[in-house]
């Protein structure tokens, strides 16, 4: 079987999302601790902002059997004690593959045909591969659902007025600010959604930028390239004080920016109004900074109403996209559906081969035919063959050309074939 389970911004709040981000290295220690139980196969994780999503295989397992293994394992990982099934997603087989589909293409994004998440998939999918983590069958599926994110991105309009989270999160600004290009900002944090905020900042005409990041080299890099100003993270809450506007996107798992360290900037800066985008999940602003008289905080789910405003965008570019995402759940079901049978069918002409070949022998030496041997092999050998593709038929038939995996474990221990 091989299905998903997850959580992104339409099943749940971001102190759920939160508690279930990972970073690389939770990857590999998640998928090395799951590969230890029983059946199960291969795992490819996907975390960002907006999603965590668990793309897995596992054997020889009911469908409900899988689903609370998995999140039995991942509440144990993450150290979750309280119910939140409720907030998760659970999906297997074709609606599995169309889900991954739709995400990678940009058309389940929370801003529809982001380019971000192309990116994202494939470094989730390495981090797999790099790993030893992923199976035959999860490989090939995260193969194709990058073809598909390819025609769909050019054979619908997907992309057309496309922008990222970062660009919302500038443009979420502007509605604070109207004056941005005037106000001195801290960007902090120098990865992808980093570099994409300082793009759309210098687009909208701003000048006063300062950036820092965990890794100096990287902030130094940008700065260099876009002609700003780095500093070292430990000169954070210093550089706070001269900063109208703070936009975090970080993977530290623990809050950068605290409300003790925003009401003691908020004195300095005689409690002016002060301007804090994050971008991070886990949160790198805390909660209670907005608790600071004029702080004002915005985090991922304050961007929902992009969402509302883009809705029938999305309803027309997924009827656009169901021809193609059909097209590969198809191509992908059938290669699937093949891998299956065929053992089981080299497994039967294996079997009824060697049931006739045992058979003829005995038959020849207990009535001595030793003349008309010829003639009765030729016959056993057409019988063989005869009910051998008549099972095979049938078994194509009975197991929806492999799909109903659990008819093909009852007929090989029927015809004792395993």
């Amino acid at each position: 079987m091989i299905g998903v389970i997850g959580i992104n911004y339409k099943s749940s709040p971001l102190e759920i999302r939160e508690k279930f981000s990972f970073n690389d290295q939770n990857i590999i220690d998640f998928g090395k601790l799951l590969l230890k139980k029983p059946n199960f196969k291969g795992l490819v994780v996907l975390s960002t902002c907006n999603r965590s999503e668990f793309y897995f295989q596992m054997n020889d397992c009911c469908e409900s059997g899988t689903y609370s293994i998995m999140l039995k394992s991942l509440k144990e990982f993450c150290g979750v004690k309280e119910n939140i099934r409720e907030y998760f997603y659970f999906k297997s087989e074709d609606d599995a593959f169309k889900h991954l589909f739709y995400v990678v293409s940009g058309a389940n994004s929370m801003i529809l045909g982001e380019d971000q998440i192309v990116g994202q998939v494939k470094n989730a999918f390495q981090i797999s591969i790099d790993n030893d983590l992923s199976a035959t069958e999860l490989t090939r599926l995260f193969t194709k659902s990058l073809e598909v994110n390819k025609k769909i991105r050019t054979h619908t309009k997907i992309n057309k007025g496309a922008f990222s989270v970062s660009y919302a999160g500038v443009e979420k600004c502007l509605s604070v600010f109207n004056d941005i290009e005037k106000r001195n900002i801290l960007v902090v944090g120098a990865g992808e959604t980093g570099s994409l905020t300082l793009k759309s900042l210098i687009k909208k005409g701003c000048k006063n930028i300062s950036i820092t990041n965990r890794t100096p080299e990287r902030a130094n890099h940008l700065a260099k390239k876009y002609g700003m100003q780095s500093f070292a993270i430990q000169s954070l809450e210093t550089e706070l004080e001269y900063s109208d506007i703070v936009i975090v996107s970080t993977n530290s798992k623990s809050a950068l920016i605290t409300g003790e360290m925003a009401m003691a900037v908020s004195k300095v800066r005689d409690n002016k109004k002060q301007l804090f985008i994050d971008l991070s999940v886990p949160r790198n602003v805390s909660p209670d900074v907005s608790k600071v008289e004029n702080a004002i905080v915005y985090d991922v789910d304050d961007l929902q109403e992009i969402v509302n405003a883009n809705q029938e965008k999305r309803k027309k570019v997924i009827t656009q996209a169901e021809s193609i995402v059909q097209e590969y759940i198809n191509e992908f079901s059938d290669w699937l559906s093949i891998r299956n049978l065929s053992p089981l069918i080299s497994t039967i002409k294996e079997n009824f081969s060697s049931v006739n070949e045992n058979e003829l022998e005995g038959f020849k030496k207990i009535n001595k035919t030793n003349g008309s041997s010829a003639l009765i092999d030729h016959y056993g050998n057409h019988i063989t063959e005869k009910y051998t593709r008549l099972l095979i038929k049938n078994l194509k038939e009975v197991t929806n050309n492999g799909r109903k995996v659990e008819y093909m474990k009852l007929l090989s221990e029927l015809f004792e074939l395993s």
